[in-house]
C-alpha cells in the first residue's frame, strides 16, 4: 500500500509539474506578446516624434533671415514685381549711382558720370550729376554718348500719370533715373532668374529683356531726347532759340536731318539689356540696381560697332 501511495503521489506530482510548466509557458508567451505590443507602440510613437522632429528641422533649415517659413517663397518674376510695386509706394527715398560708357567689346570706360537722387513727396525727384575730371571728351557718333552731355547739373523731375518729366534742356538726366528704369522693366517682356551668391538677407534677380523690349526702351529714350531738343528751338529764352525766323528754320532743318539719321540707325540697331536687382528679404524692396546695355550699329563697312552703357545704383533705406 505504501508503495502504491508513493507511486500515486509521484504521478500526481508529475501531473502537477506538467500543469505548472504549461502555465509557465502560457505566462511567458503572454509576457512576450505584451512586450511585443508595447514595443510596437513605442516604435510607432518614436516614428511619429521623429517625423515631427524632421519636419521642424526642415522648416528651420528653410527659414530665411527675415523669419519667413520658407526662403524665396515667390517665383523670381513675382518677387521682382512685388519689389517694384513696393518701391512705387515709397514717398521719400535717396540713392547714389555711377554710369559709364565704353566703345567696343573691350577696353576702358571713356565716359563716367556720378549722380545722386532724392525722391520727395512721392512724385518729385531731384537728380544731380558730376562727371569725373580728366576723362576723354564724348564722341557723339554713337547715340549712347549723348548721356554724358553735361556735368554739375541739378534737375527736378516730376511724375505725372506715371511719366517722369522735367525741363526739356535737362531731360537727358531722366535716363539715369532708376525709378523710371524699374517701372519700364516691370512691364517689359523679359526673363527673370535667381542669381547665386547673394549676401545674407538678400535676394539677387537677373533680369534680361527680350531683344525687342531692349530695342524699344532705347528707341523711346533717344527719341524723347531728340524731341526735347526740337522743342527747345521753339522755346523763347532757351539757348537754342533765335528771334530770327530764318535761323530757327535752318536749325529746325538741321534737327530734322539729325533726327532722321537717328531713326535709320535705330532701325538697324541690336540691343541687349541685362539688369541685376538686389532685394532686401525683410522689406521686400530693392537695395541695388545694376544695368548693362549694349548697343550695336552698322559701321558703314559691312561690320558693326558697339557701345556699352553700364550703371550701378544703390538705394538708401527709406
Amino acid at each position: 500500500m505504501s508503495l502504491n501511495i508513493c507511486t500515486d503521489g509521484r504521478q500526481d506530482a508529475a501531473l502537477a509539474g506538467d500543469d505548472g510548466y504549461k502555465q509557465a509557458q502560457v505566462g511567458q508567451s503572454k509576457i512576450k506578446n505584451e512586450w511585443k505590443e508595447a514595443g510596437c507602440m513605442f516604435n510607432k510613437l518614436k516614428w511619429q516624434h521623429m517625423r515631427l522632429f524632421i519636419g521642424c528641422l526642415l522648416v528651420l533649415a528653410a527659414g530665411g533671415a527675415s523669419g519667413c517659413a520658407w526662403d524665396n517663397p515667390l517665383p523670381p518674376e513675382e518677387a521682382l514685381n512685388r519689389a517694384i510695386a513696393g518701391l512705387s509706394g515709397v514717398d521719400n527715398l535717396a540713392f547714389k549711382g555711377n554710369a559709364a560708357i565704353r566703345s567696343g567689346e573691350e577696353g576702358i570706360f571713356e565716359q563716367n558720370l556720378a549722380f545722386e537722387g532724392e525722391l520727395k513727396q512721392h512724385n518729385q525727384l531731384i537728380l544731380s550729376s558730376k562727371t569725373e575730371k580728366n576723362q576723354k571728351q564724348a564722341n557723339h557718333e554713337m547715340p549712347e554718348r549723348r548721356l554724358m552731355g553735361a556735368s554739375g547739373l541739378k534737375v527736378t523731375l516730376k511724375r505725372k500719370q506715371g511719366h517722369w518729366s522735367g525741363h526739356t534742356e535737362e531731360m537727358w538726366m531722366s535716363r539715369v533715373n532708376p525709378l523710371e528704369q524699374l517701372e519700364y522693366v516691370g512691364g517689359a517682356d523679359k526673363r527673370v532668374t535667381d542669381e547665386s551668391g547673394a549676401a545674407r538677407g538678400t535676394r539677387v534677380l537677373r533680369v534680361e529683356l527680350t531683344a525687342e523690349a531692349a530695342s524699344r526702351m532705347t528707341r523711346e529714350a533717344l527719341n524723347e531726347q531728340m524731341e526735347a531738343v526740337g522743342r527747345r528751338i521753339e522755346e523763347k529764352g532757351d539757348p537754342l532759340y533765335s528771334d530770327n525766323p530764318s535761323v530757327r528754320k535752318r536749325l529746325k532743318a538741321l534737327w530734322q536731318k539729325e533726327n532722321d539719321e537717328l531713326a535709320k540707325l535705330l532701325q538697324q540697331a541690336e540691343v541687349n539689356a541685362v539688369y541685376h536687382v538686389t532685394i532686401n528679404k525683410r522689406s521686400q524692396l530693392p537695395t541695388r540696381l545694376t544695368m548693362e546695355r549694349q548697343l550695336s550699329l552698322p559701321d558703314g563697312a559691312d561690320g558693326r560697332r558697339t557701345e556699352t552703357l553700364v550703371s550701378d545704383i544703390t538705394f538708401a533705406e527709406p
